[in-house]
């Protein structure tokens, strides 16, 4: 029979014959898929170098926006810094805008540009070059425009500052407008500020001798006085607090890379020598935060002078001091203990709780505090800054103050608190009179004329009955 065959006959001598078109259409099907795919990886990889390009193309449209402005502030970072001038260039293009710049150099525009030179991963394709010998996620040392409220200080921030807008910053007056600093915040933000504020800025305060207006100004000495007395103040805070930042000491017998992940504690926790040294290590930080309480529950050592702020500054530093212990406590190291502990079902752990407890008690205690001593900062200043007069006057805005904290404040409103607050208000009423009368501490009473004393005595009289009139409470 014509036009057909059977797998048997003679004609075909594969059993398989009537299969091998099917197979060779399959073939066809799976080279026609790894053609597409090919295809694919072809087209990313093209969209890839599109990508590459587009930011290439933008990175040169960014260098060809500099100017002398510009480089007159890439010069400052490039010898402050102790890097190339290009090298300089290069880190700033990395930005996906010189904005921040044009903004600097506005007229009315920002009175600060800041940068960032710290370890940090390298750019993505987007800045616009690539870094030969980095691995993706690789950490360099860069130099970059920053966003201080997003960035985590870790190194050096150059920054420059106007203190006039009114005119744009052009190349002919930019050696005039515009002033560089720079905060080293390598051993902390906290020091790096203090460090700023005392080693640079303090002495420029006080070296500065045209003060301008404040110059020909009745007040002007009593005002650049109050300026540099709120600076040093700030200066002694930081101190304070820098002193006060508890840090628990490291165990450093234990290797707590080996207790991540689930795993790795539950063999720690079956481990009766792992378990003995991470009890011990938490017992450690036990006795040190046990100290830290107990030293914060003393009498405290003030002045007999002090003024209100001490207040608002006693519980600043208190803050810090609970906040750096807290933060121990949330921290990897011990978090990873006490997971540990907890599958042993470790006695300790009891103890520990306790004093978490107690702890966070404290640090709460200490923020609330500062919240509502820091509604009484504004109301203070006439005591600091203002005649007596003028401070009788904002007397009442003080009571009214005091009295909304010892109504609202969870913490505070003890009659011991109070007490302590009334009697620096006093102080430092008494210390702004004796200021008033001696000039500032430049002139004795005996030194003065007598009816000048006279006449002070009685505007302080006169202030004194206007406040008791004029304040119901102190009737």
């Amino acid at each position: 029979m014509s036009g057909t065959s059977h797998p048997d006959s003679t004609g075909d001598p594969s059993p398989m014959a009537d299969n091998v078109p099917t197979d060779r259409g399959a073939v066809g099907r799976r080279g026609s898929k790894f053609h597409r795919s090919g295809s694919c990886v072809q087209a990313v990889q093209e969209t890839m170098k599109e990508k590459q390009a587009r930011y290439k193309e933008s990175r040169e449209a960014r260098k060809k926006l500099l100017t002398s402005g510009h480089k007159y502030i890439f010069e400052i970072l490039a010898d402050r810094l102790s890097l190339e001038l290009q090298a300089v260039e290069e880190f700033v293009l990395d930005a996906p805008s010189l904005a921040p710049f044009d903004d600097f150099f506005a007229k009315g525009g920002s009175k600060t540009i800041a940068f960032v030179y710290q370890e940090t991963e390298v750019p993505g394709i987007e800045c616009g070059r690539t870094f030969p010998g980095t691995a993706k996620g690789a950490i360099i040392m860069r130099l970059f425009l920053a966003n201080l409220s997003e960035t985590c200080l870790t190194g050096l921030c150059p920054f420059f500052v106007r203190t006039k807008i009114d005119v744009p910053v052009n190349i002919k007056n930019i050696h005039e407008e515009i002033y560089f600093s720079m905060l080293d915040a390598a051993e902390g933000l906290l020091k790096g500020t203090r460090n700023l504020l005392s080693k640079i800025m303090m002495p420029a305060v006080c070296a500065t001798e045209n003060w301008g207006a404040l110059n020909q100004s009745k007040h002007g000495e009593k005002d650049k006085q109050n300026f540099k007395d709120t600076i040093t103040r700030y200066i002694h805070f930081l101190d304070a607090c820098i002193e006060g930042t508890v840090q628990l000491k490291t165990a450093s017998n234990i290797e707590f890379a080996r207790l991540v992940s689930f795993e790795d504690v539950k063999a720690a926790a079956a481990d009766v020598d792992m378990v003995h040294q991470l009890e011990e290590a938490l017992m450690m930080w036990y006795k040190q935060i046990e100290q830290v309480l107990t030293e914060s529950d003393q009498m405290r050592k003030e002045a007999d002078a002090s003024g209100p702020l001490t207040e608002l500054e006693h519980w600043k530093r208190m803050s810090a001091k609970f906040n750096s212990i807290i933060e121990h406590i949330k921290g990897p190291e011990c978090k990873a203990v006490v997971n540990v502990l907890n599958i042993n079902r470790s006695k300790t752990l009891k103890v520990w709780r306790e004093l978490d407890a107690r702890i966070t008690d404290c640090a709460n205690e200490a923020k609330d505090n500062v919240k509502f001593l820091y509604t009484l900062e504004k109301v203070c200043q006439p005591l600091y800054n203002c005649d007596p007069v003028t401070m009788a006057k904002s007397i009442q805005n003080l009571i009214n103050a005091i009295r909304m904290i010892h109504s609202v404040s969870q913490y505070y409103n003890t009659s011991e608190r109070m007490t302590s607050l009334f009697i620096k208000v006093t102080n430092q009423m008494v210390t702004a009179c004796r200021a008033y009368i001696t000039d500032n501490g430049t002139s004795g009473i005996w030194e003065q004329d007598t009816q000048d004393i006279i006449k002070k005595i009685q505007v302080i009289d006169d202030g004194i009955k206007n406040m008791v009139n004029s304040t119901p409470d102190l009737h």
